[in-house]
């Protein structure tokens, strides 16, 4: 985690410039979803096409801050227009393995029975996101890629993989609480409490009282906030895939080879 944080703060501004792609993806997937209505009944092409830009978006978002934590690791002069070009050429593939884990995942976590089986093969592809960046695979072999990476070390994984999920999820609901009770001191909220902004920074409740501009408010918050949390997810994730390496394939010999 210190090295997660460290890298994190030095490059700060590189990965919010990275983020912001997966934040407007993120915007765009909110508005479809509270204006489905509009979007299904009136305007499906329209709706088509804010799905795709929120895909699209949120997808060059995760793959930029992967080749951004790679090359800052790696100690490259990186800049996010080379990121973003280098996300672009990989975007097919990285879209694949999203899908094809999603697929897997998402199917198997749908059942009560299937849960295990989902954290199983969750945690088995966790690292697919460096292979898709960095080896260049086919969007199938990343997630056997990740296989290998992971095999003999799965409950190691699984608790590094926890503990970064819960460490970013905790920093966004601090955050995410705490503006939302300034907002309540202001009376910006109107009828909305302090147990309203707990349910909603917890457990992501819609607000049943508020006023459009007070949601519109919150969203942006959501929004902002997400822009800092959400980096330390990926950033973890990374930097597990170059620690697999190093300790299965003594990754860290053949960058001191590379650079002599």
């Amino acid at each position: 985690m210190d090295t997660v944080f460290s890298l994190y703060r030095k490059h700060f501004s590189l990965f919010l410039g990275l983020v912001a792609f997966s934040v407007f993806g993120e915007l765009a997937l909110h508005l479809f979803t509270d204006f489905s209505d509009f979007f299904f009944f009136r305007y499906l092409l329209l709706g088509i096409g804010m799905v795709i830009f929120a895909v699209t978006f949120s997808t060059i978002g995760v793959g930029g801050i992967v080749i951004g934590t790679g090359a800052t690791y790696l100690g490259e002069e990186i800049t996010i227009r080379s990121i973003f070009q280098r996300t672009i050429q990989r975007f097919w593939q990285l879209l694949g393995s999203t899908i094809l884990w999603w697929l897997v995942v998402g199917g198997l976590a749908l059942t009560l029975i299937g849960i295990p089986f989902a954290i199983y093969f969750a945690v088995r592809w966790g690292l697919f996101l460096g292979p898709v960046m960095f080896e260049k695979p086919a969007a199938s072999n990343a997630l056997r890629r990740s296989s290998e990476l992971v095999k003999g070390a799965w409950w190691q994984m699984f608790g590094m993989l926890l503990a970064i999920f819960l460490f970013s999820t905790l920093v966004h609901m601090i955050l995410e609480i705490s503006i939302g009770f300034i907002l309540i001191l202001t009376d910006l909220g109107g009828e909305i409490g302090f147990i309203d902004i707990l349910e909603w920074g917890l457990f992501s409740e819609p607000f049943e009282n508020s006023t459009p501009f007070f949601s519109a408010v919150l969203l942006a918050i959501h929004l902002c906030v997400s822009a800092v949390s959400f980096p330390i997810w990926i950033i973890g994730i990374s930097l597990l895939y170059f620690n697999q390496r190093i300790w299965k394939e003594g990754f860290d010999i053949e960058m001191q080879v590379r650079d002599t």
